[in-house]
């Protein structure tokens, strides 16, 4: 019974604590902004059904020649008579099946944009996770050293007692509790708030987090050849070249064809018009949209190549903070820290009751030490962290 206890009162961590991944896969599945572009997909899609149909016919009915003095008779001359006529815009040439092309080169750019947006969004989150972690862990430290300092603390008031200790160096140590207290309280400000900002961009509150924040060797793929934002770059070179060619086409104008049917008296035969009727391209409009078109593919290429080096240089950037952070770590971690460590453990043992001189500030000034240095080592975690979760937007092929 004991035991089912214990398992009900760890249950609810259990049930908070979430990892990064489904935390990913649930906000991209509520996310407004994604579903919006959805929706724009769902548009573009009917653009397509919609290029490739003809405009539709127009029908007309009425009478001519109606008398001012007799207006209901309708047999004293012979051109009065009710018509009733249909006019059809007819397309000619392949006008119909470039439009469709570009309706489909816009289908294809508004999923590379969810994609893009998708991309983002997933880097935010891990970009807030790890940082929500990671000041959960400076938190942690601060807590730690607070209780290390109030020791010290309560270790010189006891030398102080037998003369072997001054007040000044009691001081010291409450002013450093004090300001670890004042940074813990600012930590939690800014756990508060980014755990806040996290349920902002996922629409989900969370309590706790799973995330494994060891840090290991990664290298970056510098693949961006199916980059969604590269695709919709090169997808939209691609359509304003349908544009120019459809602006060619625009040059063999829709053929309006009308036919009427005239009704008139008994006195007199009915009869039918038949009439055709296209703009006349003379004065080059659609050369020149054409040729600017043709421009516009150039510049979206241009900027495409752009965009290909500014991404190759943010992931050397990425790899290069990565590749930094570890070896600082490391250095911190396995060469510094452990000799900070190996010197307090000296310094507590000739700061004992049996030396008659004591060296008090040498154990806060180590302490002091200790503390910006595991700092460091969580500072260099962040600066990692930061940067591995920007890559997510850059590339998924992580090793």
């Amino acid at each position: 019974m004991l035991k089912k206890y214990l398992l009900l009162g760890f249950l609810p961590f259990y049930l908070n604590a979430q990892s990064i991944e489904n935390i990913v896969s649930n906000a991209l599945e509520k996310n407004s902004s994604l579903k919006a572009l959805e929706s724009s997909i769902d548009i573009a899609k009917q653009e397509i059904a919609l290029a490739s149909k003809w405009d539709n016919p127009v029908i007309s009915f009425g009478a001519n020649d109606v008398q001012f003095n007799d207006y209901y008779v309708r047999d004293k001359e012979a051109m009065q008579a009710q018509f009733i006529g249909v006019s059809q815009n007819i397309p000619l040439g392949d006008r119909l099946d470039i439009a469709k092309k570009v309706a489909k080169d816009d289908y294809s750019i508004s999923k590379y944009n969810l994609e893009n947006s998708k991309l983002e969004l997933t880097s935010n989150i891990y970009e807030y996770s790890y940082k929500i972690k990671l000041l959960e862990e400076r938190l942690s430290l601060y807590n730690k050293f607070k209780k290390n300092v109030k020791k010290i603390e309560s270790l010189l008031t006891n030398f102080y007692k037998y003369g072997k200790a001054k007040q000044k160096d009691i001081l010291n140590a409450q002013i450093l509790y004090n300001e670890l207290d004042l940074k813990s309280q600012q930590l939690k400000t800014f756990l508060d708030t980014s755990y806040l900002k996290l349920q902002e961009l996922t629409y989900e509150k969370f309590e706790n987090l799973d995330i494994d924040t060891k840090i290991k060797k990664v290298v970056l793929s510098k693949d961006i050849s199916k980059h969604p934002k590269v695709l919709s770059f090169s997808q939209n070179s691609k359509k304003y070249l349908n544009v120019s060619d459809l602006e060619k086409e625009k040059k063999i104008p829709d053929l309006k064809m009308s036919v009427s049917y005239f009704e008139r008296s008994s006195n007199f035969e009915d009869y039918m018009n038949v009439s055709f009727s296209f703009p006349l391209a003379i004065y080059g409009k659609e050369n020149i949209k054409a040729t600017k078109a043709k421009y516009q593919s150039q510049q979206v290429k241009n900027q495409l190549e752009d965009l290909k080096v500014k991404f190759l240089s943010s992931i050397d950037t990425l790899q290069k903070n990565i590749d930094d952070s570890i070896t600082t770590y490391n250095i911190i971690e396995k060469r510094i820290l452990p000799k900070y460590s190996q010197l307090q453990k000296i310094l507590e043992n000739d700061n004992s009751y049996l030396k008659s001189n004591i060296d008090t500030s040498s154990l806060i000034k180590n302490e002091n030490e200790i503390i910006k240095y595991k700092l460091k080592a969580v500072d260099e975690k962040e600066k990692y962290f930061t940067a591995l979760a920007k890559s997510h937007y850059f590339t998924r092929n992580i090793k």
